[in-house]
């Protein structure tokens, strides 16, 4: 299943960054060849975030091996819910975490995808559940929201406790409500060099 956002000009990016760019540079009619001319962010759409995206001296995706990035994931649902995801809606998930490499999770955000109502109000982790998802060693973590911190949040409180401990983040999922509560996930960034963020075709491969 296609866990990923299509990039197009016009598209939801981050409040004060811009629109991707796509120009048609060459058309199979003129050139005998069709490529395109993309500008864009490098967190743009469903993308990961490296430890160097807030962290000085964190590594870069380019530096990370291609293994951090493919792993089973578990798939929390907490749509409906509003403010903080605290401990206590996340220690029944702390069995399945056991032996897994990323935690998803639902907000139900990318319903609002498009709209201006999806910059705000969508529930974030308490630091104390950040601390607790760090502690059982797992590779990432995603959401179907633009960020794991709130829009308005200066510090990202989120972020560094992830990041610090050398996980990913992907942010800007969608369509994790058709999936069961395990699948393996893969999210493979493009490999810009020094990148601290990069686009990635997520997707989970279902069980048969």
């Amino acid at each position: 299943m296609d866990l990923t956002q299509v990039i197009r000009e016009g598209m939801p990016v981050y409040p004060g960054t811009e629109s991707p760019k796509i120009a048609q540079a060459t058309t199979v009619e003129k050139e005998g060849f069709a490529e395109k001319l993309i500008t864009m962010f490098s967190h743009t759409g469903t993308h990961m975030d490296a430890p160097a995206h807030i962290l000085k001296d964190g590594p870069t995706l380019d530096q990370i091996s291609a293994d951090r990035f493919v792993g089973r994931a578990v798939v929390a649902d907490f749509s409906g819910l509003s403010g903080t995801i605290g401990l206590s809606e996340l220690e029944r998930y702390g069995d399945d975490l056991e032996g897994c490499d990323f935690f998803l999770y639902r907000t139900g955000w990318s319903d609002m995808w498009g709209d201006a109502g999806y910059f705000e109000g969508f529930p974030v982790l308490s630091t104390e559940a950040c601390e607790w998802i760090v502690d059982k060693g797992i590779k990432g973590i995603g959401v179907d929201a633009i960020s794991v911190d709130p829009v308005d949040s200066l510090d990202l409180p989120n972020h560094r406790v992830f990041l610090g401990a050398g996980m990913v983040i992907v942010e800007n999922l969608t369509g994790l409500e058709g999936l069961p509560s395990s699948v393996t996930l893969c999210c493979l960034p493009l490999k810009i060099a020094d990148s601290d963020g990069a686009p990635v075709r997520a997707v989970a491969l279902l069980d048969s």
